[in-house]
């Protein structure tokens, strides 16, 4: 059987397949802290009902009483010859009480519709504030399994849908409900014949629009579905807009885009025809029901059972009693969208915590041990990390070295408390984490990320992100500490300048420098660097290793890093490599590489450690080596440019050196960190051997390249 365009499949989330109300009473917790305005608006509801149960009686003393010259009994007799008997005092009365109904049931509906809507408005947004602050604290890896575009359709167009339901709930459904309930009683008191055959058309309807309901239910889920991949595939465009310029694939993601938009089309389109089918439907079964009572009604007052009066007054109650109903069932499709967002809101309320049992007594400040016990930990692709274990001493500057991939940025993220290991525990100051609320840990660890990411707002407020309550004076120290004062300074409003997000404007050393500004505000034992300097040119880098130099003053640091001029701060170095790990001596001047016996395939021979590899004369090309290597000339011509204040400057011609760097890195794990130190120290540069286009910065800082 062909699958239709609008036939996707929908992902487990996380709830069963309940009803529409069912969804929805979820969230019965928000209803109770709204109680009192809900209670009001019901009570204004039942009021405005008894205006409409007394809208045709009017029109019956007008057709049994006026026209025919009789006098009424009972209450409304008593109501309608209040100024005198006479057929035109009656007609007054009605008259007259006609537009006094009229106007109590507008007032009161206004006021139930705008307590009631209200209270729904209040309850959405406190689903939002706490779908928001819920999402924030989710751990890392329910994130890296969602798009970001998908949770932002989860917060912006889920709670708006779960809104549009409780608005309908409180201006449709719950009025309608009891207009139904009310319009049915009178019926069967005022004729318990013509009520039951005005009310079997009740069922009709409610089978109508049940199976309605379940259809429209599948579409609406089919469609948030889709409209949720192609928000996370439009941010995830968005985020990636200077790859797709730079490659030029507009058009893959033009196509991408509409693939997707013709998804949320076809589920819209057959929720389109699903609503046209159902109107005129609904409208064939109200018309069964009214033909019915026109023609038992017509033939009673034939045959003298009731009167005409009697019979305007049941039919203009069905007719009162099917328009709610008629409402209620095209509420289906916001109902449905509504039980649809409310599914996935749930998906994402029922997503655990981290898992923490409370210690008491915690220290306001730990020694800045840290531990890593028996760590392992499986991003589902294999273990990471597997029995690792990790002593780290108060004071110690630790670089963490390996090949990509080896679990480096892990084992900050584990002592950051990012992630939970799979097995083990991670101490600080010999305190389980789990052990340990956020708020704790984010006073103990600092990070310094390999992209700080800013805000918008003021530099100064992102640089007290880290501790909000700082005075303004401490935020300067840091700014000053941190060297962020040497830019911010020739900023239209120095520390107060206003930021867009992601600080646009900035350069890379900038905003790292931002970011160790913010890690010297929290002043925290423990200060994680996470690649700081990766995409900085020398100067840059000079200068935020130098800030960098001030921040782990006194402090325990878990560094990792490629970049030679971070691992001269370490007073250890460790090596990390298929999930285990080895400690290499720290030798002044020299790569620390962990000893190894039996040399790289095909290089040099015999037991090394920290030694140079002799070039392969083999392969007509030297080896990238470990000790300072000696320049050798490229073939080919170049021309080397320098860029200084925004000006491009020829440099005279100078020796470049080429390096095999894959077979290299290949043979000696880890130790491709630290290599750039001694080469950037001789050379101030590399280049491809392959292509013989070299790039480096010159003496000065000048940037060269061919």
């Amino acid at each position: 059987m062909r699958r239709k365009d609008y036939e996707i499949d929908i992902p487990d989330l996380g709830t069963p397949d309940l009803g529409m109300l069912r969804q929805l009473w979820r969230y019965r917790s928000y209803a109770k802290r709204q109680k009192g305005s809900l209670a009001l608006g019901v009570f204004l509801r039942f009021v405005e009902l008894a205006a409409d149960l007394a809208t045709p009686w009017p029109l019956a003393l007008v057709i049994d009483h006026v026209l025919k010259g009789t006098t009424p009994t009972g209450l409304l007799g008593e109501v309608a010859t209040l100024f005198g008997p006479t057929p035109i005092a009656m007609l007054s009365i009605a008259a007259c009480a006609v537009l006094v109904i009229t106007a109590i049931s507008g007032l009161f509906d206004y006021l139930g519709d705008r307590i009631m809507n209200s209270a729904g408005e209040r309850i959405t947004s406190e689903i939002r504030t706490e779908v928001f602050s819920h999402m924030q604290r989710l751990p890392m890896g329910y994130h890296d399994k969602q798009a970001v575009g998908e949770l932002t359709s989860r917060i912006a167009t889920d709670t708006a849908r779960i809104e549009d339901g409780m608005v309908e709930m409180f201006s449709t459904l719950i009025p309608g409900l009891i207009s139904i309930t009310g319009f049915a009683t009178v019926l069967l008191a005022v004729n318990w014949r013509l009520g039951l055959v005005a009310l079997a058309v009740a069922p009709l309807v409610f089978f109508t629009a049940a199976r309605y309901t379940k259809l429209t239910r599948n579409s609406a889920r089919r469609r948030r579905v889709a409209e949720g991949r192609m928000a996370g595939f439009v941010a995830e465009s968005l985020q990636g807009v200077r790859t797709v310029h730079a490659f030029g694939r507009h058009d893959m993601h033009d196509d991408k885009f509409a693939a997707g938009n013709r998804l949320v089309l076809s589920t819209g389109l057959r929720a389109v025809d699903l609503r046209a089918r159902f109107t005129p439907l609904l409208e064939g079964v109200s018309a069964m029901g009214t033909a019915s009572l026109l023609f038992v009604g017509g033939y009673g007052v034939l045959n003298g059972l009731w009167t005409v009066g009697v019979l305007v007054v049941v039919t203009s109650y069905l007719r009162d009693m099917l328009k709610p109903l008629r409402a209620m069932s095209k509420m289906a499709l916001t109902f449905t969208k509504g039980a649809a967002s409310a599914e996935r809101i749930a998906a994402v309320l029922d997503s655990p915590h981290r898992a923490v049992i409370p210690r008491e007594n915690l220290p306001d400040r730990i020694d800045g041990a840290v531990e890593l016990r028996g760590i392992t930990l499986d991003y589902g692709r294999g273990p990471i990390l597997n029995k690792l274990d990790v002593r780290i001493r108060p004071g110690d500057r630790v670089a963490l070295l390996g090949p990509n991939g080896a679990g480096k940025s892990t084992i900050l993220a584990l002592i950051s408390g990012l992630y939970e290991p799979n097995d083990g525990t991670v101490l600080l100051g010999g305190i389980p984490m789990n052990e340990v609320r956020d708020s704790w840990l984010h006073r103990q660890v600092s990070v310094v990320l390999q992209d700080t990411f800013l805000f918008s707002g003021s530099l100064a407020d992102n640089i007290r992100y880290g501790r909000p309550d700082a005075t303004d004076e401490e935020v300067v120290a840091a700014a000053e500490a941190a060297l962020v004062t040497e830019f911010s300074s020739k900023l239209p409003d120095g520390l107060r300048t206003t930021l867009d997000s992601g600080g646009i404007g900035l350069s890379g050393g900038q905003r790292q420098r931002v970011g160790i500004a913010r890690a010297l505000l929290v002043d925290a034992p423990v200060v994680l660097l996470d690649e700081p300097t990766t995409g900085l040119d020398t100067d840059a880098e000079r200068t935020v290793v130098q800030a960098l130099g001030r921040l782990v003053r006194g402090r325990t640091v878990v560094m990792t890093t490629h970049r030679p001029a971070i691992i001269q701060l370490a007073t250890r170095v460790l090596h990390l490599k298929q999930g285990k790990i080895t400690e290499a001596p720290l030798i002044p001047g020299r790569v620390p590489v962990p000893k190894r016996i039996g040399p790289p395939t095909g290089h040099g021979a015999g037991p090394w450690q920290g030694r140079p590899v002799q070039p392969d004369p083999r392969q007509g090309a030297p080896v990238l080596p470990i000790a300072p290597p000696q320049p050798v000339p490229t073939p080919g011509r170049h021309r080397q440019l320098g860029v200084q204040a925004g000006q491009i400057h020829p440099l005279r011609p100078r020796r470049e050196v080429s390096y095999r760097w894959g077979e290299w890195f290949a043979d000696n794990p880890g130790a491709d960190s630290a290599v750039g130190s001694q080469v950037n120290g001789h050379t101030n540069g590399h280049t491809n051997g392959h292509t013989g286009r070299g790039y480096g910065t010159a003496p000065g800082g000048r940037v060269n390249g061919g």
